[in-house]
């Protein structure tokens, strides 16, 4: 079942749509809309059960957040857009890019990847749902901003935020990371341009899998920000944009 999107739109211009990752909100991007807004029109969603969109029952795939973009894609009357995902919002905008190609004009990649979870990720998952069903959220998940940024004032930024999730969201969403496919393809067989751009010092993505990426995937104009970590948007904003209004234009 759908779940209508409570989203922000801002500028005007080629429409791009910049989704968060876990378990986050649209406000992470605030920092990159003086950048993009002259150029773009921005649409920030918050995906199901994060920020103020509703929640939903459980379970929820990454085929059914990326449907919930597609009914906003259609609410707005947007037949195409670049669609930005960060680490979450990645997998989504992958799933969405796999199953509906023909609504994106390009795909960025912000601190993801397309490959699925090894076994000791997917196991430390389902480890964090029964922390999370046993002690909550804000305990269980209580190091995950040190996690996502090196920043102090990101770090508080972002606790809150993650506080405040459902526990149902967050366990929903961990589980349909855990089951996501590889969308290799997606970034091999594309008929528009595609981005990945990472920071050196994000936790979650390694040198080695920097280096798979870019040796990889060649058509895909790759970013590196060397003092970035997870939080590239927040971090970096006016870098982030300069490389997403290049594959536009």
């Amino acid at each position: 079942m759908g779940v209508d999107l409570f989203y922000e739109k801002h500028g005007s211009g080629v429409p791009v749509l910049l989704v968060h990752g876990f378990p986050l909100n649209h406000t992470i991007w605030h920092p990159v809309l003086p950048f993009l807004q002259s150029a773009c029109e921005v649409i920030l969603p918050d995906l199901r059960g994060h920020g103020n969109s509703p929640t939903s029952p459980l379970p929820f795939s990454m085929t059914d957040m990326a449907q919930d973009l597609l009914s906003l894609l259609d609410k707005l009357q947007i037949p195409q857009a670049l669609l930005v995902g960060q680490s979450m919002g990645g997998y989504v905008v992958l799933e969405f890019a796999h199953l509906f190609p023909q609504r994106l004009s390009g795909l960025a990649l912000v601190a993801s990847h397309p490959y699925i979870d090894p076994p000791d990720k997917k196991a430390q998952r389902m480890k964090t749902i029964a922390s999370v069903r046993q002690i909550g959220v804000a305990k269980a998940l209580a190091d995950y901003p040190q996690k996502l940024s090196h920043v102090p004032y990101i770090q508080d930024f972002t606790r809150p935020i993650i506080a405040d999730t459902d526990p149902d969201t967050v366990i929903g969403s961990l589980q349909a990371m855990a089951a996501r496919r590889d969308h290799s393809a997606v970034l091999h067989q594309t008929d528009f341009p595609t981005a990945v751009i990472l920071g050196k010092k994000d936790q979650f993505i390694s040198g080695e899998m920097r280096e798979k990426l870019e040796s990889e995937f060649v058509d895909t104009k790759f970013t590196v920000i060397g003092e970035a970590s997870h939080m590239l948007m927040m971090e970096f904003p006016c870098e982030l944009s300069k490389s997403l209004v290049e594959l536009l234009y």
